[in-house]
């Protein structure tokens, strides 16, 4: 079996995704000088944020097991922490919104979210440094969650920390990731994929385990806007996808 309950539930992501995004306005053109145009929502709050990341969680995710099945593991690896990012800045705003309050961090984050970007070297030289709302501000919001669900803030905080230390390294090219590409087989690296079965079932089962994570960040976002029957969907298919025990690395035994 190679991860069945994954890849059904990452094909169900942009289906959800698109429910969140109905139910916001439809996006307008605004015109880009000196020509062309690019999509904005007429709003900027919260909720545009969250479906914004979501898209590109979903489209992340679904890539990364792209790439696992390519046998590109370390990229895969790469994709992963930054999905890892979206869930995490999406639920940080779900705390906020849940309790019909954002402290001065996640209203800072949804401001800057919406800041255009400049458009020339020059323009970015002459704009003020930026101070962006960081990991702790993110975390904070998280430990607060666990303590209102009764779960060690500080089990999860110390969880999260090392998941995210070892795919910071893949993302920094740390010299054990490149290492992870060579094979005494023929002594060379292989930049095209991964040889070895084992690794790919790795890649995959890291998907399955961030998959958890994904659909935690949607059910999220299903329970604020108070969207029942979705709320009810993401619910069974978090189920599911625990039961199925792929991200055990079980499957990976003898591979």
């Amino acid at each position: 079996m190679d991860f069945p309950v994954t890849r059904k539930v990452i094909s169900q992501l942009p289906d959800w995704v698109n429910q969140f995004a109905g139910a916001l306005p439809a996006p307008k053109k605004v015109a880009v000088q000196p020509h062309g145009f690019r999509w904005d929502y007429p709003i900027h709050n919260a909720e545009v944020v969250q479906v914004a990341k979501a898209v590109r969680m979903a489209s992340g995710i679904a890539a990364a097991l792209r790439l696992a099945d390519l046998g590109f593991t370390v990229e895969c690896a790469v994709l992963l922490r930054t999905v890892a990012d979206f869930a995490a800045e999406i639920i940080f705003l779900a705390e906020g919104l849940l309790g019909d309050h954002m402290t001065a961090a996640q209203t800072k984050f949804v401001d800057d979210y919406f800041k255009v970007r400049a458009t020339s070297p020059v323009e970015l030289d002459e704009r003020e440094r930026e101070y962006y709302v960081g990991r702790r501000d993110i975390e904070a919001a998280h430990k607060r969650l666990s303590e209102r669900a009764g779960v060690s803030a500080e089990e999860v905080a110390k969880i999260a920390a090392f998941l995210n230390k070892g795919y910071d390294s893949y993302v920094h090219g740390a010299y054990q990731t490149a290492m992870e590409l060579f094979t005494g087989e023929t002594d060379r690296f292989m930049m095209a994929g991964h040889k070895s079965a084992t690794y790919h079932c790795i890649s995959k089962t890291s998907v399955a385990g961030k998959l958890h994570e994904v659909v935690v960040a949607l059910e999220y976002m299903a329970i604020t806007r108070k969207m029942q029957p979705l709320v009810a969907t993401i619910d069974a298919a978090r189920l599911e996808l625990t039961k199925s025990n792929e991200e055990s690395g079980a499957d990976c035994e003898g591979a």
